[in-house]
């Protein structure tokens, strides 16, 4: 019998259906459902999810059947954008279909995703306060620009549960692995002599419910008080002959470093003051208001490989550049160190050895010596406009679309905001909310209660536009500022224009030597469309590479291409091999040599001692 009511509703439901299955995504399109449509909760453990992408130019809804097919365990991260309406979300690729992610048999996958190195650990950052959706990205680009690793990043847009979520980013999350922070991988065994000296990765940061309990779960309070959690590997994934080494080493740090002149004190025995000057830099630029006291992320390798404290990666940029007004975060001048140092209070503080790091005039001289270095080329202001004029033209269709889903330019936003399409129901986690006003209301993160909310934009454009091109203003004279008081003056034009790294996606594509590939679970893609305005090197993928074979010794090493100084004599690493210059600061070559693949010394000429200058290959810079 014709039931007239069922056809109603059919009807109904097939309208509102209609523009999601026209509507057509110039970025990449990721479709996730939950099993059996769960939803997502603030806080709690990763549930089974499906997961569907589309890459392929022009994408549409009605073609997910035809994407590239994911198992995966999903759950809403962050603590505090966890309160954001527009959630992050953080995701494990899984082996196979699993009701329950937490079983033993349900095991990870490396697969790739969006053209990235295989690993089964990625985020999706969903910009929300940070209305420029790309200050992340960018913070990213310049790191990566040092010759150092940073999280590889891709723009996308997002459905969860049949609900679009708008422009999120994919970041591969900080961890141990050959694409990634690239040390010794920790067996189980490795617990004495060298064995137990490297790979860790490690972070100053909040932890579960900011508490005591948390820390000792998640890693350890050490000899200064720093609340320093176990990223890879996790704590529970390690012994205590690890775990004792491992903080018995921090407290050395602190008890060399927090004091003293650095260069007589052992401190630079067990710190790399190389990549700690790349580190440090790289926050005063970004103007990073969480510098040092959560998010701070560092590593260690075995002492056989180097052993040295690296700090590094940085993470998490929404409030930075200007974006935040706290400790100074909305001007454009002033250092971050000892602006963060000065709100330091409880166990949020700067540690005493990055403070004592920063006031040595050795750090000082290397500092200023490296502005320099980045300025005449790779940070060079042009070069920085290119990259953002590049988003622009990528997100362009993708920040309008995000936009109306998101409606919130022209305002400030912050925790405990409504999300405008959702009324009750709570797919893919929604907050209830404060509805627009400064302070909370019931809610949070869909699991009830109170919900304080805090706004935490500086600043508030009324276009997409706008936000950009205020950005861009800002970093100017960010730049501008540290160039005056590092007496630099910028070239006309940038000496080069790309650091050498190891950007091809397709470098890594065997294991990855953290999780076993499935080759029943296909993996995605392998575009690399110019998203990211990542600059890659053409190479075979061939084990025949002659570049590879080269290097094949040295692969443990955390990074691929750079150079070491001692005195007169110059030690060059390479992959590739090629020509290697010298060249200064207005583009003129001091020196230059051929060189092959893989390690090799030499000393260089009188002509260039004493003198600054930037160390190339084949074209792109190569760092110390």
């Amino acid at each position: 019998m014709f039931n007239k009511s069922k056809f109603f509703f059919f009807c109904i439901v097939l309208a509102m259906a209609l523009p999601i299955f026209a509507q057509s995504y110039d970025l990449p399109l990721v479709i996730v459902n939950t099993q059996n449509g769960q939803a997502l909760q603030k806080g709690a453990d990763k549930i089974p999810a499906t997961m569907s992408i589309l890459d392929k130019g022009t994408n549409s809804v009605a073609d997910s059947s035809k994407g590239e097919k994911y198992n995966i365990g999903i759950k809403i991260r962050g603590q505090t954008s966890a309160d954001f309406p527009k959630k992050g979300y953080g995701i494990e690729l899984k082996a196979r279909s699993c009701t329950n992610v937490a079983d033993t048999a349900c095991h990870d996958t490396s697969l790739k995703v969006l053209g990235m190195p295989k690993n089964a650990d990625w985020v999706f950052h969903g910009p929300y306060v940070d209305k420029t959706l790309i200050r992340n990205a960018l913070a990213y680009w310049l790191y990566q620009r040092t010759g150092r690793y940073s999280s590889r990043f891709k723009f996308f847009e997002l459905y969860l549960n049949g609900q679009y979520k708008g422009v999120y980013l994919l970041l591969e999350k900080i961890k141990r692995a050959k694409a990634r922070v690239h040390i010794a991988k920790l067996k189980d065994e490795d617990i004495s002599g060298d064995d137990v000296t490297g790979g860790y990765v490690l972070s100053i940061d909040k932890v579960d419910n900011n508490s005591t309990q948390g820390l000792d779960k998640e890693g350890f309070k050490s000899k200064d008080g720093s609340p320093v959690v176990m990223r890879s590997p996790k704590k529970e994934n390690t012994n205590k002959a690890q775990q004792d080494y491992i903080k018995n080493f921090f407290n050395s740090i602190e008890q060399k470093c927090d004091n003293g002149d650095i260069t007589s004190n052992g401190c630079l025995d067990i710190l790399d003051i190389e990549a700690a000057v790349d580190y440090i830099i790289h926050e005063d630029v970004t103007n990073n208001t969480d510098a040092y006291i959560c998010s701070f992320y560092m590593f260690k390798d075995k002492d056989s490989k180097g052993g040295k404290l690296q700090l590094g990666a940085p993470w998490d940029f929404n409030l930075a550049f200007g974006a935040y007004q706290r400790v100074g975060g909305e001007k454009a001048d002033g250092w971050r160190v000892p602006q963060s140092a000065k709100s330091g209070a409880g166990e949020w503080f700067v540690a005493k050895w990055i403070q004592n790091l920063w006031s040595n005039n050795t750090f000082q001289q290397k500092y200023k010596a490296r502005w320099a270095e980045l300025r005449s080329g790779v940070w060079h202001t042009k070069n920085i406009d290119k990259f953002i004029d590049s988003l622009k033209t990528v997100l362009k269709n993708a920040a309008n679309r995000n936009f109306e889903r998101w409606p919130n330019l022209g305002q400030s936003s912050g925790t405990c905001d409504a999300d405008p399409m959702e009324s009750g129901n709570n797919n893919g986690g929604n907050n209830g909310g404060n509805n627009g006003g400064m302070w909370g209301g019931w809610g949070g993160g869909g699991m009830g209660g109170f919900c304080m909310g805090m706004k935490m934009n500086y600043y508030n454009e009324p276009t997409w536009d706008a936000e950009i091109e205020h950005l861009r203003k800002y970093v100017k004279q960010r730049f501008a500022w540290i160039d005056q008081q590092m007496s630099f003056s910028e070239p006309a034009s940038p000496v080069v224009t790309e650091a050498l790294i190891i950007d091809d996606w397709n470098y890594y594509d065997k294991d990855d030597d953290d999780n076993p590939t499935t080759p029943t679970n296909p993996s995605s893609s392998s575009s690399n469309t110019s998203s990211s305005s990542h600059s890659r090197f053409s190479r075979s993928s061939s084990s025949s590479n002659p570049g590879r074979d080269a290097i094949r010794d040295h692969l443990e090493i955390t990074r691929l291409n750079f150079y070491t100084l001692n005195e007169n004599r110059i030690t060059v690493q390479s992959e590739r091999g090629g020509m290697f210059r010298l060249m200064d600061f207005n583009g003129n070559v001091l020196f230059e040599k051929q060189i092959n693949a893989g390690m090799q010394s030499f000393h260089i000429p009188r002509a260039t001692r004493n003198k600054h200058w930037i160390a190339t290959l084949n074209g792109k810079m190569i760092s110390r």
